[in-house]
C-alpha cells in the first residue's frame, strides 16, 4: 500500500502528490502541553531566577560554549513521540488521542494492486482500482486521497480537488491532504484558497519537510517559509557536579537568562510543581514561555541601554510575536512540534485556528516581505 510521502525529486514541482514511507510505531505516551495560560503563577524575572539559583543547595555552574549552527534546539527538545502515519483523532476522557486510522483488509489489497499502475503512470488503471476502494470503504479517507492522486497526475486537477476535499471532510487531521489540496488549487489558479490550505497543512504539521522543500523549489509562487524564530543559544543539563548552564558568548546575552531559567526548571522540582502542578519532567508550554519571557526581558533591556552589538535579530522577531499575543502559538509551532510532531492534533479547535493564524502572519509569507 502506497503511504503518503513525496520522494525528494517530486517535491520540486507543483505536480506532485504521494509515494511510499515506512510507518513508525507510536508510543502510548503523549507530550503534555498547556493549551492556555490558565491560573499559572506569574513568571519569575531574570533577577528572581538568579536569586533562586544562588540560594539553592544545587550546584549551578555557567560554562561558555560555542553553540551548534542551529542552536541547542535538538538537545533541548528531542522528539519523544513517534509520528502516526495515518492519524485518527478520538476523544477519550475529555482528551484528544491519536490512533492509527483503521484500514480494512480488502481496501489495502485494492490499493496494493493499484500501486504498480500508479508507479508506471497508468493513471486510468490505477483510478479504476481506487474507485473500487472508495466504493468498498466510503469513509476511508486514504482511498479518496489516492483517487485524487490518480486524477491529479492525469492532468485533471479539478476532479482531484474534489477527491482531496472529500478526504479532508472525512479526516481533517492529516496535514498531507491539505497540502495536496493546496497544490490542486494552485494548479487551478486559485491561489488564495491554496494559501489557506497550505497554512492548514503547516498548522497541523509545523516541521513537515516536504512543504518546506516545495516552496524552496517553487519560488515562482512568491511565498517562503521563514526559518525558526526560536534558535536557542543557551542550554542547561545535569552533570556529575549539579547543573551546567551553557551559554554561547558570541550571541545575545539574553540567552544566558534563558539558560538560567532552563537550569531552574531542571534543578528545582518545587518550581516545576508550582508552575504546572507536577514535578514530572516533560514538555510544557509554561516552562518554555517563562524561559523565553526571561530572554526577551534581558534582550529588550540591552536594547534600551544601547547595548546592541551582539543583539540577536530573531529575538526582535520573537518580541514582536509576543507583543501580538502569539508567544504560545510560537512555542507550540517551533518547540512543541519538535517533541511531538502531531501536537496540533491534540489541541482544541480554537487554539489550532490560532496556530493557522500564526502561520499566515509569521511563517508562510510573501517572498521579499517578511520572508527569509
Amino acid at each position: 500500500m502506497r503511504q503518503f510521502i513525496f520522494v525528494l525529486g517530486c517535491a520540486s514541482v507543483l505536480g506532485c502528490a504521494s509515494t511510499p514511507k515506512p510507518v513508525p510505531a507510536a508510543p502510548p505516551e503523549a507530550a503534555r502541553t498547556s493549551q492556555a495560560e490558565q491560573e499559572t503563577p506569574e513568571y519569575l524575572s531574570p533577577s528572581e531566577i538568579i536569586k533562586v539559583l544562588e540560594d539553592s543547595k544545587v550546584a549551578y555552574r555557567v560554562d561558555g560554549k560555542d553553540s551548534p549552527p542551529g542552536g541547542w534546539g535538538d538537545q533541548l527538545w528531542p522528539q519523544r513521540v513517534a509520528l502516526i502515519d495515518v492519524p485518527q483523532v478520538v476523544v477519550e476522557g475529555g482528551r484528544r488521542t491519536i490512533r492509527e486510522w483503521p484500514t480494512p483488509t480488502g481496501l489495502k489489497a485494492l490499493l496494493d494492486e493499484a500501486e504498480p499502475h500508479f508507479q508506471a503512470k497508468r493513471y486510468d488503471e490505477a483510478a479504476k482500482l481506487y474507485a473500487q476502494a472508495t466504493e468498498l470503504c466510503p469513509d476511508c479517507y486514504v482511498g479518496w486521497v489516492f483517487r485524487g492522486d490518480a486524477d491529479y497526475f492525469a492532468g485533471d486537477a479539478a476532479t482531484a480537488l474534489a477527491h482531496y476535499r472529500h478526504a479532508t471532510t472525512l479526516n481533517p487531521y492529516d496535514h498531507r491532504t491539505w497540502f495536496f489540496q493546496g497544490n490542486a488549487l494552485a494548479k487551478l489558479g486559485r491561489f488564495e484558497e491554496a494559501l489557506d490550505s497550505w497554512a492548514q497543512c503547516l498548522a497541523l504539521s509545523p516541521r513537515y519537510p516536504v512543504i518546506r522543500q516545495f516552496f524552496r523549489a517553487n519560488a515562482h509562487l512568491g511565498l517562503v517559509i521563514r526559518g525558526d524564530t526560536i534558535v536557542p543559544r543557551g542550554y542547561a543539563e545535569r552533570d556529575a557536579e549539579g547543573v551546567s548552564i551553557q551559554f554561547d558568548p558570541n550571541h545575545d546575552p539574553a540567552w544566558l537568562a534563558f539558560a538560567n531559567c532552563k537550569a531552574l526548571w531542571l534543578g528545582e522540582p518545587s518550581h516545576r510543581r508550582e508552575m504546572t502542578g507536577s514535578t514530572e519532567e516533560q514538555f510544557t508550554s509554561v516552562e518554555e514561555m517563562e524561559c523565553l519571557a526571561s530572554a526577551l526581558a534581558v534582550h529588550e533591556g540591552q536594547k534600551a541601554a544601547g547595548n546592541t552589538d551582539a543583539s540577536d535579530p530573531t529575538l526582535d522577531r520573537l518580541f514582536a510575536i509576543a507583543q501580538e499575543g502569539l508567544l504560545l502559538e510560537a512555542v507550540l509551532f517551533e518547540v512543541g512540534a519538535r517533541v511531538h510532531p502531531q501536537i496540533a492534533l491534540t489541541l482544541e479547535d480554537e487554539l489550532r485556528q490560532r496556530l493557522k493564524k500564526y502561520v499566515l502572519m509569521h511563517v508562510l509569507v510573501p517572498a521579499g516581505g517578511r520572508g527569509g
